[in-house]
């Protein structure tokens, strides 16, 4: 399988199979989400799209990084969300980076968001489909966050089926530890 790693600055062209990794929050809040019954995600360009989802839109919950907001239901806080029943609802979602970035390649044949938390599935979806070519985008820091870049290429690594092992991938995105050989 063929990997780039680019930030979201450095995408000219639409790839045709792209991961889309943020770590810190807003894919491990869409793993959370969905764990507490959420029915769809909806990713918002902006707060006021994300605010004018909410109005047209009730009983969906709206999230956002930062302090809590008028219009706001909740935070892109894993812990947060862990006492939060979402079953059936729809989540409207705005953060500064991992939605921008999955924005950003909406027009690929295939777009998945992805952090350590479904790391596991993303690679198997990526070997099951046979995936020639990937891009993995690394949304923190304009593509530079070493949680970001981590998680991007420990799911690269056991997408071509290697018994890679995610312990250095982790430590090394928790500032713990160099990049593994």
């Amino acid at each position: 399988m063929d990997t780039r790693f680019l930030g979201i600055p450095e995408l000219t062209e639409t790839p045709s199979v792209t991961v889309v990794v943020d770590v810190m929050r807003a894919y491990t809040v869409a793993a959370w989400a969905f764990a507490r019954g959420a029915e769809k995600i909806v990713l918002a360009e902006s707060l006021n799209d994300a605010l004018a989802l909410k109005a047209r839109h009730q009983d969906w919950v709206a999230l956002k990084d930062g302090a809590p907001a008028p219009g706001f239901d909740a935070v892109n806080s894993p812990g947060r969300l862990r006492s939060t029943y979402l079953g059936g609802r729809t989540v409207v979602q705005k953060t500064t980076a991992g939605t921008v970035g999955a924005l950003a390649v909406k027009e690929a044949s295939l777009v998945l968001c992805a952090g350590f938390v479904v790391a596991e599935a993303t690679a198997g979806l990526l070997r099951q489909r046979g995936c020639d070519a990937v891009t993995f985008v690394v949304t923190g820091e304009d593509g530079r966050a070493e949680e970001d870049l981590a998680c991007a290429q420990y799911i690269a690594r056991r997408a071509t089926g290697t018994g890679t092992d995610a312990t250095p991938f982790v430590r090394r995105a928790a500032g713990l530890g160099p990049p593994p050989n």
